[in-house]
């Protein structure tokens, strides 16, 4: 990130001076409520629909929730979240968390290096991105719920953009734009935000949904596919899980928008793609390696899903030609 900004976002703000002198957080600087309801209003200045704010630190937050959509990115360091009745939530560097309107979170306090910038946007904002996205998946559903409805039934998103350079360089570029002192239109903005959340779409084995009914059989399957992904099989996972493999494709493409074939073929091609760049494997070695034991298959695959061929591809991208 550009070293001027992150100066300006790490900089101790004010209230945070206070707070370090021993003053405590003062709730109606946010919203009120008894269950503190932090108001968009107050936040927001008056002619736009998307602001930056960094994320106080050296306290505690308590349990609240908003009347806006909030993005939290971790610039550096990690932030502890508590949503009622599910596990800790760790945001690590990189990482962005899209919450609904009315989630209900608290969040541990933070230390001086753990950086993290709130994303606060009205719905209405965010009426293009959705469609763009659609409903058929969980992001979809996730912003239509917020942007019409105002529904909770899924608190929030977690994507782990630190795994993911392109998502991680574009929220970046988003953020110096929202924290340069000469303003970005919102016209850019706005359409910046609908290409961040299609990459999250599009590399969904990264977004982790809190587990809830038919989200812990999805959340489950797509943590088996991202640390198992040579040796996953699909019909044991269902069969583990007292499912049928009909059962396992649904459920997964009704939140997601891709089925367990797609999830998986994704993650091991994008291993592929990693070890073709950064190793000398054989292009023979690396389909043996990320779980292919056809290698016509995986070339055909691998052309289908990068326009090229494996081949190429380290050619393209490492100028290294290995059969």
């Amino acid at each position: 990130m550009n070293q001027t900004i992150l100066m300006r976002l790490s900089a101790i703000t004010d209230e945070e001076q206070a707070i370090l002198a021993g003053k405590p957080l003062e709730p109606s600087r946010y919203g009120e409520g008894e269950l503190l309801t932090v108001s968009g209003q107050r936040l927001l200045p008056s002619s736009r629909m998307i602001t930056l704010r960094p994320h106080t630190r050296f306290i505690a937050f308590p349990e609240h929730r908003h009347d806006y959509v909030e993005m939290l990115y971790m610039v550096t360091g990690q932030t502890v979240h508590h949503f009622p009745g599910k596990e800790p939530l760790i945001l690590g560097a990189g990482d962005v968390l899209l919450m609904g309107r009315n989630a209900q979170h608290a969040i541990e306090r933070c230390g001086e290096g753990d950086v993290g910038v709130n994303l606060i946007i009205q719905p209405a904002f965010l009426d293009e991105a959705q469609r763009a996205i659609g409903s058929g998946n969980a992001l979809g559903r996730f912003l239509l719920e917020n942007i019409k409805e105002g529904k909770t039934g899924l608190p929030y998103l977690h994507f782990r953009g630190g795994e993911h350079p392109s998502v991680e360089a574009l929220m970046e570029s988003i953020v110096c734009a929202l924290a340069s002192p000469k303003p970005t239109s919102q016209r850019i903005l706005k359409t910046s935000i609908t290409l961040l959340l299609m990459y999250m779409l599009e590399y969904t084995d990264h977004l982790k949904m809190p587990p809830s009914g038919g989200n812990e059989l999805v959340v489950s399957l797509l943590e088996e596919i991202r640390h198992r992904y040579a040796s996953v099989n699909l019909t044991e996972f269902a069969r583990s899980h007292h499912v049928s493999a009909p059962y396992l494709s649904q459920t997964v493409r009704k939140a997601t928008g891709l089925t367990p074939t797609q999830h998986l073929q994704r993650r091991r091609i994008d291993q592929a793609k990693k070890l073709l760049r950064d190793t000398d494997l054989s292009v023979t070695e690396v389909c043996y390696q990320v779980g292919y034991s056809n290698t016509s298959h995986f070339y055909q695959l691998f052309t289908q899903l990068c326009g090229m061929n494996p081949t190429e591809y380290r050619h393209v991208n490492s100028g290294r030609e290995k059969p």
